[in-house]
């Protein structure tokens, strides 16, 4: 497998290239990876066993100072605009041990690799791999533009069986941009269009860089679910939706330039099926 490296500009993708080239989310759209089930679960016990004054806590305490520990490391790299090494797990999770006192973790990639084994931990989400399989059927290069690292993206890509129908995986570690950064999606030369779950950070960073923005949303409002792709993204009930969606945003903080406008994506889809049927028929139309 190839790993994205910073190539080009984007380009205008007003009109679509000869070869569609489609970029795409990994957590949440085309896999669930094993960090909430298996990774941070391991990390706190971890971390709790072997510091006496968690150990003595009740449990729920312990998770609740361990996690406070995370995240203030994380919001601290954000609000610095070091976006790239807020997607660090091993940088992250040693540093919160060390501010608890805590031992040395082990390779989170190590860790990854463990728990996709397990049964239960990962999965292929409804609709991704016939989406995957329709756009490689109309000859569509497809990509991954993840803000996860390479080490702990593709071992779950290969355990799932599915790291073929990739051409590259993109990712903060390889181009040294994270998403919504341009330069992430400036990586990816003749980019066409994005498909993500997160607003600000696939379909705000899609719309800065110039690129067909996808909003994969399974949970639409019901008024909306009926309508095509392009439709819902048109229906003025989909700016209430957006509103709501970002209003508290986590991400939102770090990026002020995410207003409903900027964030409107242009195609919203119910899954990854969804997404390349629309994006192969506008391709088609053009």
């Amino acid at each position: 497998m190839r790993v994205g490296t910073l190539t080009r500009p984007m380009r205008d993708t007003g009109c679509m290239s000869t070869v569609l080239t489609v970029s795409f989310d990994l957590d949440g759209v085309i896999i669930q990876n094993p960090f909430a089930r298996g990774v941070f679960p391991w990390v706190r016990q971890h971390v709790r066993s072997n510091v006496p004054a968690l150990a003595e806590l009740e449990q729920a305490e312990a998770e609740r100072q361990m996690n406070a520990a995370v995240n203030e490391i994380w919001m601290q790299r954000m609000r610095e605009g070091e976006f790239v090494t807020a997607y660090d797990w091993d940088d992250i999770l040693n540093e919160a041990s060390r501010r608890l006192n805590g031992p040395e973790i082990p390779s989170v990639a190590g860790l990854v690799e463990r728990f996709s084994a397990e049964e239960g931990m990962i999965a292929v989400l409804p609709g991704a791999t016939e989406g995957l399989q329709l756009l490689r059927e109309h000859g569509a290069r497809i990509v991954a533009l993840t803000n996860g690292f390479y080490k702990y993206q593709w071992p779950v890509l290969v355990a799932l069986g599915i790291e073929h129908y990739f051409d590259a995986v993109y990712t903060p570690d390889s181009i040294g941009f994270a998403k919504p950064q341009s330069g992430a999606f400036h990586a990816i030369d003749g980019l066409d269009a994005h498909i993500g779950d997160t607003l600000v950070h696939d379909v705000l960073g899609a719309n800065l860089a110039g690129v067909t923005s996808v909003w994969m949303e399974p949970a639409l409002p019901a008024e909306l679910a009926p309508l095509t792709p392009a439709e819902r993204a048109a229906d003025p009930l989909l700016l209430e939706f957006l509103a709501r969606q970002l209003e508290g945003n986590l991400y939102s903080r770090f990026h002020p330039e995410a207003s409903i406008e900027a964030a409107r994506p242009d195609l919203v889809v119910l899954d990854v099926h969804e997404a390349a049927q629309a994006l192969l028929e506008r391709s088609a139309a053009d």
